[in-house]
């Protein structure tokens, strides 16, 4: 014992910067993984834990207020919220118009007002004050923030009877003054939902000052026991209270899930690539680690030390250094918790800034430990051996350095060249293998980030790959005559500029007793605009295209049978028929709100409905009548490219500016593309690890060297030729990398993206871009000379005398 303290403590004295800088590496590098995969969790969770604090089951309206509305039958809890009518909003501060339709002014319960939302900034308004509000958090797209002042024109009681008659009413209540004093979200509030809503939550002082003159209306927001099972039950009795509509709200749930389920994968993907490439860079420090130390083994053997005396301390001060790193890493994971999650994600976290995970971060740190240990016993078996002779030391020179010998390449090359590839032997030996593998390491995994990021940015730039194959979709107004509706379309059809209709109906179906979103369609003119990932488009009343994740859920595939159960405004009420897969698609995100990509149905009308629409202006009748028996369906056009389709589409646009509809992008995509960026985050990553790996290479390799620097110098190389020879050899390493990496880059990226865009439900189509490469390529050539700068200027400068003494 009295030998490893010696060996420690004298280590501890004449090392310590090494050691030190081998406990930072490991706590960067385990501390980045725990940190990727508690995020990972606490993105997963931040829903189920939002919806525990301030989630609710359905949200119902009403003119008058609902009596008792806490004992109605399955009802856990109640919040009623007081809506005053008011009109268009004036902030003269923000940087947009608020959208007036989905606005509103709250009133809740002081005592309830935090069960309903969650404070994002700024502070909860004073209840004395009838000017100060919450706003919601979408209404910073407009520009507003705390601080912002809103005037809005409330409607007087007296023109109660005009708006319930839905006359447009200009305002003549009066005019209120609001102070922004806080930032709010709810459920129904997230960007996710297909109309966010835009509220300001207000006082007890201002109810009490301005309800009984103006227009209120009454909203309840229930919580039910046995959730989404007892909604259709509780919404009849809602009815017979009196209930003017309701909506149930898990759905909106659904769709916030639906839009964070990206960033769940892309976290555990982003925590496995670091894990692993640390994995390396850690196997490499500790090697290189073992090996500087080992450097007195045979003076120590020479007194007396036996070899498992040196395996032991070898192994000991591993295990403290990486005790230290694993501690380290902990505290590096908990830190950057305060910038996660990210995007919507943050928004929905009931409990931003500090988490500390003591499941995954303490097992993870004791797993961590364990491997780094693990890491350090081979080398330290290896280290502690008696060194081989020159005689019995069996050197294989590289055939690289072979052939660059043979083609009559400089010595500065052939130096750099053979730096980079032969180890060496004795006390210059440098593990220069494990930098290679390092580096090949860190061009493969950028090159894999760059062709999911291209991947993705081809995704969300190709809307027929996630479902989008229209330009736009006219809703019939439902309100109207059919022959208004057939007038529609009739102007959709003499337009040249449309290459293609389809007149569609949405709705939820049960297929195999799991409800899902539907689509059916019937093509009027040119190709079918539905997406179509594999298999054929159905064309027969009996068939079907399911969502891969809906197919997945089922445990069906083509050729597969299932049952399917309509609603009763289908006209086959409690009517279950059989319909064979044909094949699998992408339901469009403006009509699957519950599931989000990857899941839903598509039929042919004549499925959907149960009859059968012939061809001609009958068929077109027959046709639009159906829509409009079904909810008004729609009408999704694919514009012509060019002027011709631009002016077709304006020209319906001005016609039926209320009926007109654009796509979006889904957000879960934009979400995980744009606002989380995690191709940038992995490539930062892997360039971090790569240069701490190249970097302790060289300053290694110098260090080693030394002797072999000094005879140089004195056979007459200048300093600029010594500076020609680390250029050389981290060239070297660099080109290796980009020669190996490159494509094992393009086949994993390839790999993941098709994986990625499997789990999503989208097209599978990766890209890769050779310019994005070429760059990636030629920044790490420049990278890694940059690098040698530093390391090439003290070995230039360094003396021969002060080199060859080192010896």
């Amino acid at each position: 014992m009295s030998f490893l303290g010696m060996m420690l403590r004298t280590g501890l004295r004449h090392r310590w910067r090494s050691w030190l800088a081998l406990s930072l590496l490991i706590a960067v590098v385990v501390g980045l993984a725990l940190a990727g995969a508690q995020t990972a969790r606490r993105t997963a969770t931040a829903l189920p834990r939002f919806e525990a604090s301030h989630g609710y089951d359905l949200f119902a309206y009403s003119v008058n207020p609902i009596p008792h509305p806490a004992s109605l039958p399955g009802v856990t809890a109640v919040v009623h919220v007081r809506s005053t009518g008011g009109g268009a909003p004036d902030c003269p501060t923000c940087t947009a118009q608020i959208n007036s339709n989905e606005f509103s002014i709250q009133g809740v319960p002081p005592a309830q007002l935090m069960q309903l939302v969650k404070l994002e900034s700024g502070r909860l308004p004073d209840q004395s004050d009838p000017e100060q509000v919450l706003a919601s958090e979408n209404l910073a797209s407009f520009g507003v923030h705390v601080g912002t002042v809103i005037r809005v024109p409330l409607v007087s009681y007296a023109q109660r009877a005009a708006v319930l008659s839905n006359q447009n009413v200009t305002p003549l209540g009066p005019t209120v003054t609001l102070r922004v004093v806080g930032m709010e979200a709810t459920e129904y509030e997230f960007p996710t939902n297909a109309t966010p809503a835009y509220d300001l939550y207000t006082t007890t002082a201002y109810a009490q000052k301005y309800d009984a003159h103006t227009l209120v209306f009454n909203e309840y927001v229930f919580r039910l026991r046995g959730g989404t099972r007892a909604s259709l039950r509780f919404e009849s009795a809602l009815r017979s209270a009196g209930v003017a509509g309701s909506e149930d709200l898990t759905a909106i749930g659904s769709s916030i899930q639906t839009s964070i389920d990206p960033q769940v994968v892309g976290w555990w993907i982003l925590t496995a690539l670091a894990a692993l490439v640390g994995l390396f860079v850690l196997a490499q420090a500790v090697a290189r680690q073992d090996a500087i130390d080992s450097e007195d083994f045979p003076a120590l053997r020479a007194v007396g030390a036996f070899q498992r005396q040196l395996v032991t301390f070898t192994i000991v001060r591993t295990v403290l250094l990486a005790l230290v790193g694993v501690i380290g890493a902990v505290a590096l994971a908990t830190g950057l918790s305060a910038l996660t999650p990210v995007g919507e994600a943050r928004l929905v976290d009931p409990d931003p800034g500090f988490a500390f995970d003591p499941l995954l971060l303490v097992g993870g740190a004791a797993v961590a430990l364990a491997v780094v240990v693990a890491l350090g016993i081979w080398p330290a078996i290896r280290t502690a051996r008696p060194l081989l002779s020159s005689d019995e030391l069996v050197v294989r020179p590289s055939r690289i350095v072979g052939a660059v010998s043979r083609a009559g390449a400089p010595p500065t090359a052939l130096i750099g060249v053979r730096n980079a590839l032969e180890r060496g032997r004795g006390r210059s030996a440098v593990p220069v293998s494990s930098a290679l593998i390092g580096c090949v390491l860190a061009v493969t995994t950028l090159c894999g980030a760059v062709v999911f990021s291209s991947s993705l940015s081809h995704l969300t730039a190709t809307p027929t790959l996630y479902g989008q194959g229209f330009d736009a979709w006219f809703s019939p107004n439902t309100t109207g005559s059919q022959a208004q509706n057939e007038q529609l379309l009739a102007d959709l059809d003499e337009r040249p500029g449309f290459t293609a209709i389809l007149a569609g109906i949405s709705g939820a179906v049960s297929i195999d007793g799991t409800l899902v979103d539907a689509l059916a369609g019937q093509t009027v003119r040119g190709p079918y605009v539905m997406t179509t990932t594999a298999g054929v488009a159905p064309t027969g009343a009996d068939q079907v295209l399911l969502g891969a994740k809906t197919m997945h859920q089922l445990g069906v595939h083509i050729g597969s049978t299932v049952t399917v159960n309509f609603p009763s405004s289908s006209g086959t009420a409690n009517e279950s028929r059989r319909f064979t897969v044909v094949g699998s698609t992408v339901l469009p995100p403006d009509f699957n709100p519950r599931g989000g990509l990857g899941t839903g149905a598509i039929f042919t009308i004549e499925g959907f409905v149960g009859n059968k629409c012939a061809a001609g202006s009958a068929g077109r009748a027959c046709l639009v009548s159906e829509l409009a028996s079904n909810g008004g369906g729609a009408f999704l056009v694919r514009v012509a490219p060019g002027p011709k389709g631009e002016a077709a589409l304006a020209a319906v646009s001005r016609a039926y500016p209320s009926q007109v509809n654009l796509p979006e992008p889904p957000t879960n995509l934009v979400n995980f593309g744009e606002a989380v960026n995690f191709p940038l985050i992995l490539g930062l990553v892997v360039v971090l690890f790569g240069i701490a790996t190249l970097l302790h290479l060289l300053l290694t390799s110098l260090n080693r060297r030394r002797r072999e620097t000094g005879l140089l110098k004195s056979l007459g190389m200048v300093r600029r030729q010594i500076g020609y020879c680390v250029a050389w050899q981290t060239t070297t390493v660099a080109a290796i990398g980009i020669v190996i990496g490159v494509p094992l880059g393009i086949a994993g990226g390839r790999l993941i993206w098709s994986a990625f865009a499997t789990n999503l439900g989208v097209t599978v189509d990766p890209v890769v871009t050779a310019a994005l490469l070429v760059a990636v390529a030629l920044g790490t050539l420049v990278v890694a000379n940059v690098l040698a700068f530093v390391p090439a200027l003290i070995a230039a400068r360094a003396r021969p005398a002060s080199l060859l003494r080192s010896e």
